[in-house]
C-alpha cells in the first residue's frame, strides 16, 4: 500500500466516511452517516445492506429526525425488495414495528400506499397492519399518489372508502385533487360518495375544478348524479309481510289518515261514503297539476 492510498485510507476514517467505503472495519460511525448510509442502500434496494446493521449500530430502534423507523425510511426511497427482506426477519415482524408512527401519524403502509408499493403494502396487511384508522388513512394516501393497485389492495382488505381526515377530507377528494381520474375510478367502483363535502364546504368534483381539470370535473358531476339515483332514491329492504304503511314509514315518510266522509242524514242515502283527501295548500313555489291535490 503506497503512502498516498494509506492517507486516503485514513482521511476516509476521520471524515466518517468509511462505513460506505468498506475501509476501516469495525470503527463505529456517527449515527447521523449510519442513517445515510441506509439510506444510500434503500435508495438503490440493496437487500445485502440488512447484514451489515450491527456493524453500523443500526437496529428496530433506530429513528431518523421525524422519528421514521428503519422500515419507513427502505419504503420512503422506494426500496422495496429491501423492506420486505426486513419485513421477513422476526426482529421487524412486531406489531411495534409494523404500526410504528412518524412525527406525522404516518405509518410504514401508509407510506407504502404514496410510494406505490403494492407489494410491500400487501405483505404489511398480511401482517396485520391496520387498514383503517382515525384521521388520514392509507387509502388517503392511495388516492394521493394514484396508486389503483394499492386502493384495490385496500379495498380487498376492507378499507373505508369514504374514510375522513380531520377535515373530512376524503380519498375521492384526493384523487381528484392531484388529477388521478384512474385512481378516482377504482374508488367509486368501490362505492365511493362524490357528494360529500368536507368541512371547507369543498367535494372531489370541486377540487377538479381547482385544478382545471374540466374532464374530471364533468365526469365526478354525472358519478354525483349517478350516486344520488343508485343510493339516495331506493326503498329499503323491507319484511315480506311489511304493510304499504310500513314501508312509508321506514322510508321516512307519514301516513297520513283519512277520516270517510259523513252522509247527510236528511238524505237516506245508503250508499258507501268515498273517502275524501284532506285540503292542504301547496308548498310556495310549487306548481301543482290541475284536478290533482
Amino acid at each position: 500500500m503506497t503512502l498516498s492510498s494509506l492517507n486516503q485510507k485514513i482521511l476516509s476514517c476521520l471524515m466518517g466516511l468509511a462505513v460506505v467505503a468498506g475501509l476501516c472495519g469495525p470503527i463505529a460511525a456517527w449515527p447521523r452517516d449510519a442513517l445515510q448510509s441506509f439510506v444510500l442502500a434503500a435508495k438503490a434496494n440493496d437487500v445485502s445492506f440488512l447484514g451489515r446493521l450491527p456493524e453500523l449500530g443500526l437496529d428496530g430502534q433506530s429513528r431518523d429526525s421525524l422519528r421514521n423507523n428503519l422500515l419507513m425510511l427502505a419504503l420512503r426511497e422506494a426500496g422495496e425488495d429491501l423492506a420486505l427482506a426486513m419485513l421477513n426477519q422476526s426482529d421487524w415482524q412486531a406489531r411495534q414495528a409494523i404500526e410504528h408512527q412518524n412525527q406525522l401519524g404516518e405509518t410504514p403502509l401508509m407510506i407504502a400506499a404514496i410510494k406505490g408499493l403494492d407489494r410491500a403494502a400487501r405483505r404489511l396487511v398480511e401482517m396485520g397492519a391496520e387498514v383503517n384508522r382515525p384521521g388520514w388513512t392509507a387509502l388517503h394516501y392511495a388516492a394521493t399518489s394514484g396508486s389503483v393497485a394499492v386502493i384495490r389492495l385496500l379495498g380487498e382488505h376492507n378499507a373505508y372508502v369514504d374514510a375522513v381526515s380531520p377535515n373530512n377530507t376524503t380519498p375521492l377528494m384526493m384523487a381528484s385533487r392531484f388529477n388521478h381520474r384512474p385512481a378516482a375510478a377504482e374508488l367509486i367502483q368501490l362505492g365511493a360518495d362524490p357528494t360529500i363535502t368536507n368541512q371547507a364546504g369543498l367535494t372531489a368534483r370541486d377540487y377538479a375544478k381547482e385544478q382545471a381539470n374540466r374532464d374530471l370535473a364533468f365526469w365526478l358531476e354525472l358519478e354525483e348524479i349517478s350516486f344520488t339515483n343508485r343510493y339516495l332514491k331506493r326503498l329499503p329492504n323491507v319484511r315480506p309481510e311489511a304493510t304499504l304503511s310500513d314501508v312509508v314509514e321506514q322510508s321516512g315518510g307519514q301516513v297520513v289518515t283519512v277520516q270517510p266522509a259523513q252522509t247527510d242524514p236528511g238524505s237516506g242515502a245508503d250508499a258507501l261514503a268515498t273517502d275524501r283527501l284532506p285540503q292542504v295548500s301547496p308548498a310556495q313555489g310549487v306548481e301543482v297539476v290541475p284536478g290533482i291535490r
